[in-house]
């Protein structure tokens, strides 16, 4: 099978790989289609050379179908699923009190540690495996883990209906959040200085600050009479992001941070103890997380399918994909098609 492989810093190769073969409570799936997420653009420069080595197969958020699966299975062949591509030991004071996507002694991210979905074939533990039903698309079943991110992180930020909320970027992770936030019945603003950027988040219906062109506490105090917002989400992993989130969050509000940081941070600590902010680190999702990303599309809660910027098969995944996204290209997010076979509804 063909596979797009991390060889070291700043390279990628399409390379022939063998099928895997499964074990004992494994799955093995024919890949449809696999998005590249900002993890995968931060491996492809070498910014995870501890735990993704030469020749892994990058790709975790995904959708396939069952191609083989065990005689005792629940899954049939050609079953329509999604995969939560995380495992852990099991055995870590963490994982014994369910907290599984903080595994202190294991934690494994199919596509970053192990080998991923840029690939025709991938074999997973059937734990992991999640039905589409009939009225997911097998793209937008592409979207269910960084939608899932993002349930996991509105989660954290305890967002309830009536209250104002502030995504800092509106990238992939950023406008996804800012809609689960919004299907919760928050007010939702998002800063953004990229104005293709800001035309999607404004095409969806959102309110966007650009603190490029204006004062963007001036903007907030006006927008909330000087309470500021309820919580706050850096989707960016840039210091002037957190710092933004900080300044804009009201007295004791809540400061979510999803974006992963390229250095390390720079802000004022007094600000947080002044309004006695709360700040919460979210790490990827849990089983529950899963559900209800696969509950909200199933059900029309969401529409993500406006968030696909473009499809490229394998062959063209660097040149049309990772190089397109360092260029600056106009998308949101980008899927690699690895199946001949037609889009299901």
């Amino acid at each position: 099978m063909k596979a797009l492989c991390y060889v070291g810093p700043n390279e990628l190769a399409v390379k022939e790989r063998n099928i895997p073969e499964t074990g004992p409570g494994e799955v093995l799936i024919k890949v449809n289609y696999a998005g590249i997420c900002g993890t995968d653009m931060l491996a492809y420069h070498g910014g995870m050379t501890k735990r993704t080595k030469p020749s892994v197969i990058l790709g975790h958020e995904f959708s396939g179908t069952v191609y083989e699966a065990g005689v005792s299975s629940s899954f049939q062949k050609g079953d329509r699923v999604t995969v939560e591509p995380i495992t852990s030991c099991g055995e870590c004071d963490s994982c014994q009190r369910g907290d599984y996507n903080l595994c202190t002694i294991n934690f494994n991210l199919i596509g970053i540690d192990s080998d991923g979905a840029f690939a025709e074939y991938i074999k997973v533990p059937e734990s992991k495996v999640y039905r589409l039903g009939d009225t997911i698309s097998m793209q937008e079943g592409a979207l269910i883990e960084p939608l899932a991110v993002c349930v996991h992180a509105v989660e954290k930020g305890k967002i309830a209906a009536g209250q104002t909320v502030l995504v800092v970027g509106g990238g992939p992770i950023g406008i996804i959040t800012a809609l689960t936030a919004q299907q919760r019945g928050a007010k939702v603003l998002i800063s953004e200085i990229s104005p293709y950027r800001i035309q999607v988040a404004n095409q969806l219906g959102f309110e966007v600050l650009n603190p490029t062109e204006e004062d963007f506490l001036e903007q907030i105090n006006e927008i909330t009479h000087g309470r500021g917002v309820d919580v706050s989400i850096e989707a960016t992993g840039t210091n002037d992001g957190m710092v933004a989130c900080i300044e804009a969050a009201r007295t004791k509000g809540i400061v979510v941070i999803t974006g992963l940081p390229k250095k390390n941070a720079d802000f004022d600590v007094y600000r947080i103890i002044a309004k006695e902010l709360q700040l919460v680190g979210t790490r990827v999702y849990m089983k529950e997380d899963y559900d209800q990303a696969i509950e909200l599309l199933s059900s029309g809660g969401l529409d993500l399918s406006s968030l696909i910027s473009k499809v490229v098969p394998l062959e063209e995944a660097i040149q049309q994909g990772f190089e397109a996204i360092d260029s600056g290209e106009d998308v949101i997010k980008i899927l690699i098609s690895l199946s001949d076979e037609d889009e299901k509804a």
